[in-house]
């Protein structure tokens, strides 16, 4: 017989789709607002939580990751807390650039980043351990204020992939391998013992192909 230990679930969403041009990195602002298609992501996800025993969500302070909230926590009746710490990452000069741009100004910059995705750090940005550090604090700090329970975070692409990168104890290097679509959630569950992976990338309203 197989022994279940309690743990504690934390269900990462990806704010829903936007309008902004896939080759351009995010702005360190409060960034675009979601599209229509991004609205129907957060709808899905406010309809699929209903009912469920959330005890918390956790959120971004972007407009974007707000707007996907909203409808979780109508559905369950609670308010959401904000962490600055959930943010996308910051890339301080290539904030707000196209890669071909990136090319141009920052060549050099660029064949680092290349090289060692992971450990390198634009100027006035952040690494990916930078990230990783900044998003597992508040990981800590709701795995001991929700321990048992079941919580959603709402953030983006870059502190989902470290969370669970780090949580699956894969190399950090490989952490772009991990595609978190607009709109997804990601199941982690936290053992005294052991971190299980319950599903990875799920779409509310139907997955991609």
């Amino acid at each position: 017989m197989r022994y279940k230990e309690p743990s504690t679930s934390i269900i990462f969403v990806r704010h829903g789709s936007t309008d902004y041009p896939e080759d351009r990195i995010y702005k360190g602002d409060n960034g675009p607002v979601l599209n229509e298609g991004g609205r129907s992501h957060a709808d899905n996800l406010g309809t699929w939580v209903k009912g469920s025993d959330i005890a918390a969500v956790l959120v971004s302070p972007s407009t974007r990751t707000i707007e996907t909230a909203t409808p979780i926590v109508k559905s369950i009746g609670i308010e959401y807390k904000l962490f600055d710490e959930l943010k996308e990452r910051c890339f301080g000069v290539w904030d707000g650039l196209t890669f071909r741009e990136i090319e141009e100004k920052y060549p050099e910059g660029l064949s680092r980043w290349k090289a060692d995705q992971a450990s390198y750090t634009p100027e006035g940005g952040e690494s990916i351990f930078d990230l990783q550090k900044r998003v597992d604090s508040v990981l800590q700090w709701a795995l001991q204020e929700y321990k048992g329970k079941k919580i959603v975070i709402v953030s983006h692409t870059g502190p989902i992939r470290v969370a669970v990168t780090q949580a699956l104890q894969i190399p950090m290097i490989n952490y772009r391998q991990l595609q978190i679509h607009p709109g997804s959630a990601t199941r982690v569950d936290f053992g005294n013992s052991s971190v299980n992976l319950i599903y990875l990338g799920f779409l509310p309203g139907g997955n991609r192909v």
